[in-house]
């Protein structure tokens, strides 16, 4: 089995290409990967940490439940919805290898304590509601949280990036406001720039209310509401959208995407999405 980690998840003696810098240690998933006996073939750009509408085509992805798999050694983008999981070309294998990566870390403040997590398709009936079934209050804006929250996230987390203490640092400097500016313009690429932007303008005295805090609180009451749905059935299902990310991202739930659907279920239960996997591949 070949083996590629994305690029934000550290190697040691490897680039992290994103913020161009030679890690000088290994992610604990990384790790874990080895110590199953995987060899990491090389690392890959295009998937991220957090689960994204953007999956390679013909692959299926596998998002674990927050805090089940380590982020320690994640350059962390943002904390509260990244979640190391995996995207493979059948079932079987994504979660052959989330049962080696995921588990207790105590380099992790937001790892769970169970030690071990061993995947297996769930064998009972399974209940299955549609997206579009559903009354879903916070639909309209789902995505509009993710982006602030996410982006306030990123502002926070590359501040340390600065050429000094972390980071990629520039030679073309003369003082230590050049040493600033130019490691990171030279570092960041256009996208992560934009997001820092909006980041430090939601965080911002003026407009922290306004924007920031509101997208938290309407992200509790969206996990409250998502709550509610699986008091009544196993499984969510949703058409492939930035919504339907945006949901699981925000709730911390672990989804599967295949063939352009988004399953997505309560907290640790993924045999059930295991099990709903295997049914819309039948």
């Amino acid at each position: 089995m070949k083996i590629f980690i994305d690029d934000n998840i550290l190697v040691k003696d490897r680039l992290c290409a994103e913020y161009n810098f030679i890690s000088p240690y290994s992610a604990t998933a990384a790790e874990k990967i080895k110590s199953a006996g995987m060899r990491i073939t090389d690392k890959a750009d295009g998937a991220d940490a957090v689960l994204s509408s953007k999956i390679i085509d013909n692959m299926i992805c596998i998002k674990p439940t927050y805090g089940t798999v380590s982020r320690f050694g994640l350059a962390a983008g943002a904390s509260s919805m990244e979640q190391i999981g995996v995207c493979a070309n059948n079932l079987d294998d994504g979660f052959t290898v989330l049962s080696a990566i995921a588990g207790h870390d105590k380099n992790d403040g937001t790892s769970y304590p169970a030690e071990k997590y061993g995947y297996s398709p769930y064998s009972g009936g399974l209940k299955k509601v549609n997206f579009s079934e559903l009354n879903f209050k916070y639909a309209d804006c789902l995505a509009e949280i993710y982006l602030i929250i996410s982006a306030a996230e990123l502002s926070a987390n590359i501040a340390r990036f600065d050429g000094i203490k972390f980071g990629h640092r520039t030679e073309n400097f003369k003082n230590i406001n050049e040493l600033i500016i130019n490691s990171r313009s030279e570092s960041f690429n256009l996208e992560t720039k934009l997001n820092a932007l909006m980041g430090a303008y939601v965080l911002s005295k003026e407009q922290f209310d306004k924007y920031y805090l509101k997208a938290a609180k309407i992200r509790r009451l969206v996990k409250q509401e998502l709550d509610l749905i699986f008091k009544q059935a196993d499984i969510l299902t949703h058409t492939l959208c930035d919504e339907a990310v945006a949901l699981a991202n925000l709730t911390g739930c672990p989804a599967v995407i295949i063939d352009g659907e988004i399953l997505t279920a309560r907290e640790f239960d993924e045999d059930k999405l295991y099990a709903a996997g295997k049914e819309l591949l039948i």
